[in-house]
């Protein structure tokens, strides 16, 4: 089964083609991790639009699996907090109110 974060990057591919800014900072330090190999980072630095250096880098998410989805998606959350918020990411900030959402379905399950 795929992680948390692993089904958040799969589930927003498209809005995220369309509207990460920061491509490049992500690139980087995907590939400062060793996700990223040099020729498919070659290829994103060589796209000149962002949206095609998106559809380049999820190339790379695809073939390197749930962990550098994971990766993806904590650099995503570090270089473009508020797009990440907006698309339902998990922060510090968020996180009291996806427990509590949580503990209501359950408590709404318990009264079934």
């Amino acid at each position: 089964m795929s992680s948390f974060e692993a089904q958040f990057v799969d589930k927003n591919e498209a809005a995220l083609i369309q509207r990460v800014s920061s491509v490049m900072p992500i690139a980087d330090e995907l590939k400062n991790k060793g996700m990223i190999h040099d020729e498919k980072y070659a290829e994103i630095k060589a796209e000149v639009t962002n949206q095609g250096k998106m559809r380049k880098l999820f190339e790379a998410l695809h073939s390197g699996g749930d962990r550098v989805k994971n990766d993806f998606y904590y650099a995503l959350k570090h270089h473009e907090p508020f797009l990440f918020k907006s698309l339902g990411g998990v922060t510090a900030e968020n996180t009291f109110e996806v427990d509590s959402s949580e503990q209501n379905l359950q408590e709404s399950m318990e009264l079934l």
